[in-house]
């Protein structure tokens, strides 16, 4: 992101804490990360930042197309995915844990719709069940 500061998005300044909140999201990696956890991590560099602050910054990110939101059966809170390329999801229903999928071919879903006369733009397939850690007998 060059110019920190001095971008605009869809006429909108860039600001630093939303360059912040951002990175945050991006540095989590496959981690999925809650508006508290992205809150933690950009408490790290700028202190002062509210909670509300990162609320606001990520539902600008959301609407921009910037990063994703998740709303996954079995996870309370909203999850934050720096992925935008399409791509499906592994929910552990043991640990929470959340896994990017390459997406696989079209599901037999789309063709149902389909014939049924709609236009389906996209799709996300969720899957749940226990990761590889939590099916190991402890």
């Amino acid at each position: 992101m060059c110019g920190m500061g001095s971008e605009r998005q869809e006429g909108r300044r860039q600001t630093r804490q939303l360059a912040l909140v951002l990175a945050a999201v991006r540095a989590a990696g496959t981690d999925h990360p809650t508006a508290e956890e992205v809150f933690a991590r950009a408490r790290l560099e700028l202190p002062q930042i509210s909670l509300g602050t990162v609320y606001r910054n990520l539902q600008r990110l959301v609407a921009e197309g910037r990063v994703a939101a998740l709303a996954l059966r079995g996870v309370r809170s909203l999850r934050y995915d720096p992925t935008i390329a399409p791509h499906d999801h592994f929910v552990c229903e043991v640990c929470g844990r959340i896994d990017d999928l390459a997406c696989g071919p079209r599901p037999a879903a789309v063709a149902v719709a389909e014939r049924k006369g709609h236009a389906v733009t996209s799709h996300a397939v969720v899957l749940y069940g226990r990761c590889g850690a939590c099916r190991m007998p402890a």
